[in-house]
């Protein structure tokens, strides 16, 4: 295959994950189908279009395409697990329990297989069992939002309304516009008696915007090419939540796009403000300060950032280009070389970004050697 068909492919499959987010199935599903044209035989990319199904309760389309992968791939573990949330959502729970097995006999600490587990438990009316699974997922990721309130709506079953109080409110306190958990505390509430509090829960359940939701819609806008309303969700979210750091950062980086940079400045301030380690943050931020032409400001959020992570090559990238342009052309020569001594993680930044950055570092490097007369 092509590079340039890998390239695509890569496009197509973040251009569905999109979508997805946005709720727009059909579009989804359109862009993996064209991504699938460029490469028939790709397992991952059938997955892909099997997990597009189950997310929009499309079970039987799902099941159809995992039970053909299950013949053909041999790491098995997230199969399963996907099998067994389309028979969960068939309401088949004996199958979906089968599924959870299956997958973490491939490996035990599968977090969502846990989950899976517990959720067909639940269903089953085997309550103890299914709280044992979502403590298993807890003890992994105490704040795995779908296992506290999977778990407080079983206390809530089992009449242990203080119990379920507490779990939702350990949701809240990262969640707080949660609606469904909101509905599920004042429901809690009530049955406690305590009308007033379930009155509020359920009144502001009704009224509350998520910021999460409206920062993850924003994502997918911005990966769509859509800025402006990008922007917009992001500030609907801040509108809620005017701490959430990085929807913060997010909004910085789709006004920096769209050509506003002083209010992306004051995005992206208020990001580092509330959470001074995110060093992606500090980076954009001297970005921006450059684009302004305020040189020296901009080095010293480089060099914040590069204090919160040493091997950080994007920011040595920039703190090198803005030293030449100071005209300290040897300082910024130690900088690019220290920018290619680091490849990124690849969860981080891609192969393409950074075969991008080694390129403009390389010839920035032979840019500074000329001037210099190395």
């Amino acid at each position: 295959m092509s590079e340039s068909s890998v390239v695509r492919i890569r496009e197509l499959k973040a251009e569905a994950r999109a979508y997805s987010k946005l709720g727009e199935y059909k579009k989804a599903k359109k862009s993996i189908l064209r991504a699938i044209d460029l490469d028939p035989s790709s397992k991952n990319l059938r997955h892909e279009l099997a997990k597009l199904s189950l997310k929009f309760k499309n079970y039987e389309d799902a099941l159809a395409i995992l039970l053909e992968l299950e013949k053909q791939v041999l790491k098995k573990k997230v199969l399963y697990k996907d099998l067994g949330f389309a028979y969960l959502g068939m309401g088949k729970l004996e199958k979906a329990l089968h599924y959870s097995d299956e997958s973490l006999s491939e490996s035990q600490n599968y977090v969502e297989a846990h989950f899976l587990k517990g959720q067909a438990l639940r269903q089953l009316e085997k309550y103890d069992e299914a709280i044992e699974q979502f403590d298993k997922v807890l003890s992994k990721e105490s704040k795995n939002r779908d296992a506290l309130y999977q778990k407080g709506k079983i206390f809530h079953i089992l009449g242990k309304y203080r119990e379920s109080l507490n779990l939702f409110d350990k949701v809240l306190e990262f969640r707080p516009r949660d609606a469904q958990v909101l509905a599920a505390k004042g429901r809690s509430h009530d049955e406690l008696n305590e009308y007033k509090e379930a009155s509020e829960s359920l009144s502001k359940s009704l009224s509350v915007e998520d910021e999460v939701i409206y920062n993850d819609r924003g994502v997918a806008l911005t990966r769509l090419g859509y800025n402006h309303k990008a922007i917009d969700s992001y500030r609907r979210a801040l509108s809620s939540n005017p701490k959430y750091a990085v929807c913060w950062f997010n909004l910085g980086k789709a006004l920096f796009r769209v050509g506003d940079l002083n209010e992306a400045l004051k995005a992206f301030k208020q990001s580092t403000d509330l959470n001074p380690k995110n060093r992606s943050a500090w980076n954009n931020r001297g970005v921006t300060l450059r684009q302004l032409n305020r040189l020296e400001e901009s080095l010293d959020c480089y060099d914040r950032a590069i204090s919160l992570k040493a091997d950080y090559s994007w920011a040595w990238h920039n703190k090198g280009y803005v030293l030449e342009l100071l005209d300290r052309p040897r300082e910024a020569l130690e900088c690019y070389k220290n920018a290619l001594e680091h490849k990124p993680n690849p969860n981080e930044h891609d192969g393409d970004e950074w075969e991008k950055l080694k390129k403009d570092t390389n010839i920035a490097i032979d840019r500074i050697k000329k001037i210099i007369g190395d």
